[in-house]
């Protein structure tokens, strides 16, 4: 499919490159350990972004078996996860650019196989009532914070599992059993994604169909989609950098504050599963001494494990150490583990709840030269 050519204000970062080119799995993870150092000396550098904030989307139980790859020492079946939506604000050349991250539509995605087959096993109220809660929107999230939806220049996620993206950027035909085409939620954004995420979302393989919603990009103008092949940086504070394993097109957020670096993806689902040599769940440090391993997957796709793991080794080493918890990266997973009375005994070890950083600057605020119709971005 041709979409988007690719926006003036994303700066191409070749730092890993190389590095994934290595044709051994633990040459590779040695190589890119040493770019991502060079990478993270680069965008710290280059200085924060403008503002950083977050909110609460939904709750919702995710296998142990997947959330901690069989570590944990656990019979209870389940993990609660709480997913989350960042808003990132940078300037480039002094106009401001506004990033919606992981904005989750929980509704849409319950079409997904895997809520949808939940919904069918425990009914719609205990699926929807007991074993999850929704706490926000990101329409509710830009209200709060004061952004105008129209005011956001690119949305984009860590990876397209159970994502329908017609309700965010609209489609230029009507869905399947509606009259009209859908009008998007932010009407200037375009999507920010890796080609092979795109083309996994197009068509899944069979072992992939479980986590994505069928159709979830069909109607989308193509023009408001941009295909990335590789790492970029949205002016100062803001990256998309390739980790795939998770899903093979997978790429992590990664935002300077003023508390240094973060990362955001699910290739892990706490920092307990980046170090977990310093968890308080039952088993995560036994099994990561027996196995000699430095991280514990999200394994529910499998789709390159090795991968997988230097992704998370690229994450934790491009992220700064938590400034009260050392131990621990500033990873914030897009969908975390949380502390919940359905799951006792997994909880992180460590939280960090939520990312505060800066002022975040409204449309009204807007100096004039980010004030004029930001979908001229």
């Amino acid at each position: 499919m041709a979409y988007a050519p690719l926006p003036a204000n994303l700066t191409r970062l070749t730092e890993l490159d190389a590095a994934w080119t290595g044709a051994g799995a633990g040459a590779r993870l040695a190589a890119v350990r040493g770019a991502a150092r060079r990478l993270h000396d680069r965008l710290t550098a280059a200085g924060p972004a403008v503002a950083v904030r977050t909110a609460d989307i939904a709750t919702f139980p995710y296998p142990t078996r997947f959330g901690l790859d069989g570590a944990a020492r656990s019979l209870l079946p389940f993990v609660m996860m709480r997913n989350r939506v960042q808003l990132v604000q940078v300037r480039v050349g002094g106009e401001l650019i506004n990033v919606l991250v992981n904005p989750t539509d929980p509704e849409r995605s319950l079409a997904a196989p895997f809520f949808a087959q939940q919904l069918e096993r425990y009914g719609s109220f205990v699926s929807r009532r007991v074993m999850s809660a929704q706490h926000g929107t990101a329409a509710a999230a830009l209200a709060a914070w004061g952004v105008d939806p129209a005011d956001i220049h690119y949305v984009t996620f860590d990876h397209l599992h159970v994502q329908d993206l017609r309700g965010l950027l609209g489609t230029i035909v009507p869905e399947p059993g509606q009259a009209q085409p859908t009008r998007a939620l932010l009407p200037n954004a375009k999507l920010l994604a890796q080609r092979v995420e795109l083309a996994t979302l197009e068509e899944p393989h069979p072992l992939q169909r479980h986590w994505y919603v069928e159709g979830g990009i069909l109607g989308i103008d193509p023009h408001k989609i941009v295909a990335l092949e590789g790492d970029y940086a949205i002016g100062a504070g803001l990256a998309l950098v390739r980790t795939p394993g998770h899903t093979i097109g997978n790429h992590s957020v990664v935002m300077v504050t003023d508390r240094g670096v973060w990362t955001v993806s699910e290739n892990g689902v706490a920092v307990d599963a980046y170090a977990p040599e310093a968890s308080a769940i039952a088993g995560l440090r036994a099994h990561a001494r027996e196995r000699g391993v430095e991280v514990i997957l999200n394994a529910n796709t499998k789709e390159h494990s090795l991968d997988q793991y230097t992704s998370m080794v690229l994450e934790k080493t491009l992220a700064d150490p938590c400034p009260d918890r050392p131990e621990f990266p500033q990873h914030f997973s897009s969908s975390e583990m949380v502390k919940h009375p359905l799951a006792p005994g997994l909880a992180p070890t460590y939280s960090h709840g939520a990312i505060t950083h800066g002022q975040v600057v409204t449309r009204r605020d807007a100096a004039p030269s980010s004030a004029r119709p930001l979908a001229q971005a």
